[in-house]
């Protein structure tokens, strides 16, 4: 009898086999799936700050952040690269063996479960939909950035919304691994960030992203360590806080391959 596709990967879901791609090797074949030609992924500047200081509620990223849940925050960036596409309603069905792995979980059990609670999380922030897909597969529905559950609509295409764009050097530069959960936040926010030469006022990030400033040094110091930010320069700044009217700060900016676009 001829099996189906669908029965023909059922056959080798649970197989064990020790030669199935590896962590690296699933995010590729994620992001070729994707079909991105900038090879950047947009996320709306909501998904990272509120409204202003002490208003609205927080975040989707302060609440991952602050609860440390790093898996659903890896999830969110890897299902925002690979759904791109209005006539799909921005949904990705597959298996959660392979979101698994993309997470470098390879015990089926465990990595169920793990994407599971990811999901989960990703849910209650409102900026994800799941249902039941083709072949005991997970339907997964990308919602707007901000976590009011609306529908998601590709960001820049009006006045007023602006955006940052991650590109795939994330992935395939092995960031995903290689920082730590402050380093990722603080990426992303300078990501937002412009010009090309950034400060980042662990106060003023505190005030606007809902991060602690521990948690904003510690993703500083994690950034200049893998070489993703240098240095540039410092400058000399108006403010009330000093006795001379004048303070001095670093600025910062992205090193190659991680250039803001």
């Amino acid at each position: 009898m001829e099996l189906t596709e669908s029965q023909m990967e059922d056959a080798t879901a649970g197989d064990g086999a020790p030669d199935g791609p590896d962590q690296r090797r699933t995010i590729e074949l994620f992001l070729e799936q994707s079909r991105r030609r900038n090879r950047t992924v947009p996320i709306r500047w909501s998904f990272l700050q509120h409204q202003g200081p002490g208003e609205g509620a927080p975040a989707p990223m302060q609440v991952l952040v602050t609860r440390k849940q790093e898996r659903a925050l890896e999830l969110y960036l890897l299902l925002a690269a690979v759904t791109v596409s209005e006539k799909s309603g921005f949904a990705v069905t597959e298996w959660s063996t392979s979101w698994a792995r993309a997470l470098g979980i390879f015990d089926e059990k465990t990595g169920g479960a793990a994407v599971s609670r990811a999901w989960r999380a990703l849910r209650e922030l409102r900026v994800v939909e799941t249902a039941r897909g083709d072949g005991r597969r997970t339907k997964v529905t990308k919602l707007r950035e901000d976590g009011t559950g609306a529908r998601y609509e590709v960001p820049g295409t009006a006045a007023g919304d602006p955006y940052l764009q991650l590109p795939f050097a994330y992935w395939e530069e092995g960031l995903n691994t290689k920082l730590s959960l402050p380093g990722k936040a603080m990426l992303l926010i300078a990501l937002s960030l412009q010009p090309d030469d950034f400060p980042l006022v662990h106060t003023r990030i505190h005030e606007w992203y809902g991060i602690n400033k521990q948690t904003v040094a510690k993703g500083i110091q994690d950034l200049l360590e893998h070489k993703v930010i240098t240095q540039s320069r410092t400058e000399r700044y108006d403010t009330l806080r000093t006795k001379s009217g004048v303070g001095v700060r670093p600025l910062y900016r992205f090193a190659p391959p991680f250039f803001k676009r």
